[in-house]
């Protein structure tokens, strides 16, 4: 599909929503999608036509999730985006959705500069986390229901795929560890990251023991942004909005809202990003120190699921290895 063709399109999307298309322009693109937007609100368009499945905006591997990539679709966006205005956090709602001429998402426009391409990111990342971390608190404040991706509720909403923090983790455990119940191609990935020298199986025994222990925190289902990055943060007079919520799922909140912010660099309050992220959140240090231990565990869990998703990816195999990498150091503390 050609550019124009999607301008168009964007064009006459706003048009039957009752938005004029004066000044329409360009926003961004990426492989599934492109972006066209006017001042006030913008089109998020799918590159896949009607009929096809609707492609996914970004690709990651959940834990627990069927496919090897997972993201929300436009409907649960909408809802969950809701859902997140609703209670205070900055960030753009959806204000329509639709199929036809392709799948499409009619959404507040976002004004500012995007964070990790922002002339003053690296000295003002800091300040940026701070605020985004009490952007996630109001997050974690939206209950959920069940842990996961999420999945429709029967009743016009969405809940997470499973009903228990429990079944959530023995399925993770089954698919990543064959630990429990799980299928021969399962096995096939273990054994291909077992191949690699990096992770032992002592190392992925201690894990196993970690996620068992995991099994028994007090959590709550609440709604986890987890995506948190530069990337997902558009900036304007220093004052930050939250975009994406493809990855978000009902979650455990501060611990998974951890993985992305671990990966920017040291898994400690001595990384300037993860002490104003937790100062942003109002933790107390106590408090910090539990959901530094809890989120290396979560960090942990996403890599290994990432390494699943791209065991048949031959391009992808200096990846795995890094993620082996990360694992085999946090394990061999445990």
């Amino acid at each position: 599909m050609c550019e124009h063709s999607l301008y168009v399109q964007a064009g006459e999307i706003l048009a039957r929503h009752g938005w004029s298309a004066a000044h329409l322009g360009f926003i961004g693109a990426g492989e599934q999608s492109a972006c066209y937007g006017t001042k006030d609100v913008a089109v998020l368009l799918s590159r896949s036509d009607a009929g096809e499945s609707v492609a996914h905006l970004t690709g990651h591997v959940i834990p627990g999730s069927d496919a090897a990539t997972s993201c929300n679709d436009y409907a649960v966006l909408q809802w969950l985006t809701a859902r997140a205005a609703d209670a205070g956090v900055r960030t753009p709602r959806i204000l329509a959705i639709g199929d036809d001429p392709r799948p499409y998402a009619l959404i507040q426009r976002a004004h500012g500069t995007l964070a990790s391409a922002h002339p003053l990111a690296t000295e003002s990342a800091a300040n940026w986390f701070g605020q985004l971390g009490a952007e996630i608190r109001k997050t974690n404040l939206v209950e959920t229901t069940g842990f996961g991706m999420f999945v429709p509720d029967g009743s016009g909403g969405y809940r997470g795929r499973f009903a228990t923090w429990t079944d959530y983790l023995n399925r993770w455990l089954g698919v990543h560890l064959c630990v429990g119940q799980f299928r021969p191609e399962d096995e096939k990935v273990l054994n291909l990251l077992l191949a690699q020298r990096i992770v032992t199986e002592a190392d992925l025994a201690a894990v196993a023991s970690k996620v068992r222990e995991a099994q028994e925190w007090p959590v709550r289902s609440v709604l986890t942004h987890y995506d948190n990055r530069l990337d997902n943060l558009v900036v304007d007079a220093d004052e930050i909005t939250v975009l994406d919520w493809g990855l978000s799922l009902a979650g455990t909140g501060i611990h998974q809202e951890l993985i992305k912010l671990f990966e920017s660099g040291p898994m400690s309050m001595k990384n300037p990003r993860v002490a104003a992220f937790f100062h942003g959140y109002g933790l107390s240090d106590a408090e910090c120190v539990e959901a530094i231990g809890r989120g290396k565990l979560m960090l942990v869990l996403d890599g290994l699921a990432m390494s699943y998703g791209w065991a048949d990816q031959p391009d992808r195999l200096e990846g795995i290895r890094a993620w082996l990498r990360t694992v085999q150091r946090i394990s061999s503390a445990w």
